[in-house]
């Protein structure tokens, strides 16, 4: 059997030079953690792929490889029958340059590159004034998205292999607090759906969630890139999210303990200092995990838990 790490290493290698990736072996998870397949309503969708997604706003760049792609202006095409946003783009590679203007949803093949504006995020929408743009190398890509012109969605989405070197602190920000009564698992089909039909996301964001008893789920798998609504990004980013809202409710003690064992687990797993720790907050201007789970990031108290068990 082939060590995970040389795996690993094996399909970056492969990925650079523009081939498939080996169909990968599964991934561990921590103990007592509720698997994806007990919860989903459906399984995860996408695509692996040697590819990169980030959310950028008019004057930034996406850099992917040799090409590079930036946003130079969104506007609104009235031309046709309905309505829609654009994104004016400047491609590069070399000493070969392109503007393009791009429909919300279309895709394109450039230089052995293929190009998706999944989404343009208008006013009043999560993330407006953001171009979610997904840059893959074409070889990598099943046929038939290579050939698309179409962003398409959930199910065309690319899962993006990283490799982790931070731990992060999310929460999922709800309208509302968690209470006892809630069910767990109801939420997290909630999210994957909408998810899915809203932000055009493959699977949940986020690598590993929690109840309000401690309780963790397998969200995506964690050797593909997480999911943001900011322009932060989420490579090489391990994701635990709690589901609530922690601006406004306290962690139980049983969820700051869960938080721990994770956090802990994930240092050993992938060989990582104490000072990968950190919040969403850390990342991007935007107040999650939550004052509440914040302050225990601030104060030391998750940093002296996660000590204690590395030290067990």
């Amino acid at each position: 059997m082939i060590p995970r790490p040389a795996l690993a290493a094996i399909t970056l290698a492969l990925a650079a030079l523009g081939c498939r990736a080996p169909r990968a072996t599964p991934h561990r998870l921590p103990p007592g953690v509720v698997p994806h397949a007990r919860w989903e309503s459906r399984p995860a969708l996408g695509h692996a792929a040697d590819a990169t997604r980030r959310n950028k706003r008019a004057g930034d760049s996406l850099a992917f490889r040799d090409l590079t792609v930036t946003v130079l202006a969104t506007a609104v095409d009235s031309s046709g029958a309905r309505p829609a946003d654009v994104a004016r783009l400047r491609l590069a590679h070399g000493d070969a340059r392109e503007e393009r203007m791009v429909r919300e949803g279309a895709a394109f093949n450039w230089r052995g590159h293929h190009v998706a504006v999944v989404a343009i995020y208008g006013p009043g929408e999560l993330g407006a004034g953001l171009v979610a743009l997904e840059v893959a190398a074409a070889a990598s890509l099943p046929p038939e998205v290579a050939a698309s012109d179409s962003a398409g969605g959930a199910a065309m989405r690319l899962r993006i292999p990283h490799r982790i070197s931070h731990v992060t602190l999310h929460h999922t920000g709800d309208a509302r607090t968690l209470q006892p009564q809630d069910d767990v698992p109801t939420k997290l089909r909630a999210l994957q759906s909408w998810g899915a039909s809203d932000r055009n996301w493959w699977d949940v964001p986020y690598h590993f969630l929690l109840g309000l008893r401690g309780d963790v789920y397998e969200g995506r798998d964690w050797r593909y890139q997480g999911e943001t609504n900011t322009t932060y990004d989420p490579g090489g980013h391990f994701l635990i999210s709690v589901v609530g809202n922690y601006e406004r409710q306290e962690p139980t003690p049983e969820q700051l303990d869960a938080i721990a064992d994770l956090m802990a687990w994930a240092l050993r797993e992938f060989d990582l200092p104490l000072d990968r720790l950190g919040g969403h907050y850390h990342y991007a201007q935007t107040g999650c995990p939550g004052q509440h789970l914040r302050r225990r990031l601030e104060d030391g108290t998750l940093r002296r838990m996660v000590e204690e068990r590395l030290r067990r």
